[in-house]
């Protein structure tokens, strides 16, 4: 599954938008390292990619591997629809390509991701709100709800995934947070 995404580079605070590309080498590479740590469905291809970044630390891209995370909620979802963390936008431009979703809710906590992204997703359906997910409160009903804020796949996630399901259990039928199943294993482990 390819998402096309109409960004523009840009940056705005500690935060930066912009293209980069990964050479066959450096894919073939990435792929070796995968295969020997056991993740593979990690690897990335060659090809040209945005990425999201607050002062050089990488939040977030659009890698297949990143799209695989994101691909059975973005075919499960529609109606009205809560996402924590703008990142890339890449949901929100599935779930509008897909068209099945009414209205999609984001909540986003930098007023400078909101800048430099948000003007991308100039959509009726659309409404970005700045604020922290934790503190936000709705008394909106959604259909979905995808927690994605974390920059990393860990199991210190786990409690804040958590945290969150439980705070919208009321007011959301189907939640899901990014790569919870991992960050349960890794919970586990630790």
């Amino acid at each position: 599954m390819k998402i096309d995404l109409h960004l523009r580079e840009g940056e705005k605070g500690a935060w930066s938008l912009r293209k980069f590309t990964i050479s066959e080498k450096e894919a073939k590479i990435d792929q070796l390292r995968c295969a020997i740590n056991g993740k593979s469905s990690r690897a990335v291809e060659a090809g040209e990619y945005w990425k999201l970044t607050e002062n050089g630390y990488t939040y977030m891209t659009n890698t297949p591997a990143e799209v695989r995370d994101h691909y059975g909620f973005i075919h499960s979802a529609s109606g009205s629809v809560l996402i924590a963390g703008l990142g890339l936008g890449m949901v929100v431009q599935a779930l509008l390509d897909r068209g099945k979703c009414e209205r999609i809710v984001v909540v986003e906590k930098s007023q400078d991701v909101i800048d430099i992204v948000g003007p991308c997703y100039d959509d009726p359906r659309v409404e970005i709100v700045c604020s922290d997910i934790f503190d936000y409160k709705t008394k909106e009903h959604f259909d979905y709800a995808w927690f994605d804020i974390w920059p990393d796949i860990c199991g210190d996630n786990y409690a804040e995934m958590k945290r969150l399901h439980r705070k919208f259990a009321r007011s959301v039928t189907n939640k899901d947070s990014w790569c919870r199943c991992e960050c349960y294993r890794l919970a586990q482990d630790n």
